[in-house]
């Protein structure tokens, strides 16, 4: 179970990149930007699927002592799409096209190792907020939730994503 929430929550969360370099590059790779589209397209619907499959999981909860949203880290990340896409947009030959693929993928391989499912982009635009959550016992968990507030003191309670990434979910997505 892991490894599919892993896989849909990659690869949603490079879909936004992938998807407006294709747009950009309509004119010079044709027919392969429409199968990228396809390909962002149906990572969408992994997406659902996972978090669909995610409110099956046993929740735990979280006894909370401190929350402090955390928006900006994904906004953050967020903004490392800035340098492929400026050299999908300003290259127009081989070396910049291999220099895009190399920093997507280490992006990705940055996001996969570091476990930062919580740095989804894809999640923030359909609704879900990030917080950093302090426990009774001092663990830090970075919650998602489509809650606009949490509780500073209280009782949360969530389905992990990895050791300290969990996501709430209210019924379902």
């Amino acid at each position: 179970m892991k490894g599919i929430v892993a896989t849909g929550l990659l690869v949603s969360a490079f879909a936004p990149l992938l998807a407006l370099i294709a747009i950009l590059k309509v004119p010079a790779l044709g027919w392969v930007s429409w199968g990228i589209l396809a390909g962002c397209l149906l990572s969408l619907v992994l997406l659902w699927l996972v978090l669909r499959a995610l409110a099956r999981v046993q929740s735990r909860a979280v006894e909370s002592v401190r929350v402090r949203s955390a928006d900006e880290k994904t906004l953050a990340f967020a903004s490392s799409y800035i340098v492929p896409v400026v050299l999908a947009l300003l290259g127009h030959n081989l070396a910049a096209l291999v220099a895009t693929i190399a920093l997507v993928l280490l992006l990705v391989v940055i996001y996969v190792r570091g476990e930062l499912y919580h740095l989804n982009p894809t999640l923030a635009v359909i609704g879900f907020r990030l917080y950093e959550v302090t426990a009774a016992s001092g663990v830090v968990t970075m919650v998602l939730s489509r809650s606009r507030h949490l509780a500073q003191q209280g009782v949360v309670e969530c389905r992990y994503l990895g050791d300290n990434v969990a996501i709430q979910l209210r019924g379902r997505p």
